[in-house]
């Protein structure tokens, strides 16, 4: 496939390589939400055919099937608190996209979480001093699952009761996206000891030429969004906890 290279104002100095017709952006500076909505409205559809398949990564059958197509599977989670008053503040913090706002990485537009709705994340490559790269998601689910006390299961239409809940919403890879697959962020609370646990799971192979040929610093960039992403998380829950 060709590669056509699109070269940008001296202004923007914004470089963009298309790979057939869904182009991917670059920027020497970080995108402003203007370039971002703009980029948007031009992404494709998603990239690939496992739509929701980060729902079963706690199989490890589905594990090894995924990896027989080639997608890569990751794991990490980190205990952030314990009790129902500091589930309801990750739950929220995830709701408003926090754990992405990261300094390298950000998400735009930077509203609250919801199936269906389009978001772009914008990453910077080799931080602090490389370029900044436009990756179209889409939030392909957002679910809560709880459990009651046995005796409260009798009357499911209550909300009383819950002695567990895990908050869950992926984010799927659009075309012009680097990366093809999914990731799926959750926070759970433990129904024996009360202690919430913030984790990523993904799935994701290569979508273009760039991430084909850089594919081992591809890895590397996501692992260290995943551990930036769980120790950042864990640190704000700890610094805003209440005394």
């Amino acid at each position: 496939r060709q590669l056509r290279l699109i070269v940008g104002s001296a202004l923007s100095k914004e470089r963009t390589i298309a790979p057939g017709e869904y182009a991917m952006t670059f920027s020497l500076f970080k995108p402003t939400r203007a370039k971002v909505e703009e980029f948007l409205s031009t992404a494709g559809e998603l990239n690939y055919d496992e739509k929701c398949g980060t729902r079963g990564l706690a199989d490890e059958e589905e594990v090894s099937r995924l990896k027989s197509k080639g997608y890569r599977v990751c794991r990490r989670s980190v205990a952030i608190g314990e009790g129902w008053s500091d589930y309801r503040r990750a739950v929220a913090k995830l709701k408003q996209w926090d754990h992405v706002q990261l300094g390298w990485t950000t998400v735009v537009p930077d509203a609250p979480v919801k199936k269906g709705s389009d978001v772009c994340l914008c990453a910077r490559l080799l931080p602090p001093i490389g370029a900044w790269v436009m990756n179209p998601l889409n939030t392909v689910y957002v679910e809560t699952k709880r459990t009651k006390v046995p005796l409260l299961n009798l009357v499911p239409i209550l909300p009383l009761g819950y002695n567990s809940s895990k908050f869950s919403f992926a984010a799927g890879t659009k075309k012009g996206h680097l990366l093809a697959g999914e990731e799926r962020f959750s926070v759970s609370i433990d129904k024996k000891d009360k202690s919430v646990t913030y984790e990523i799971s993904s799935l994701s192979k290569p979508a273009h030429l760039l991430s084909r040929v850089g594919y081992p610093l591809v890895c590397l960039l996501q692992s260290g969004f995943i551990r930036h992403s769980t120790r950042s998380m864990a640190r704000e829950m700890r610094r805003e906890k209440p005394l």
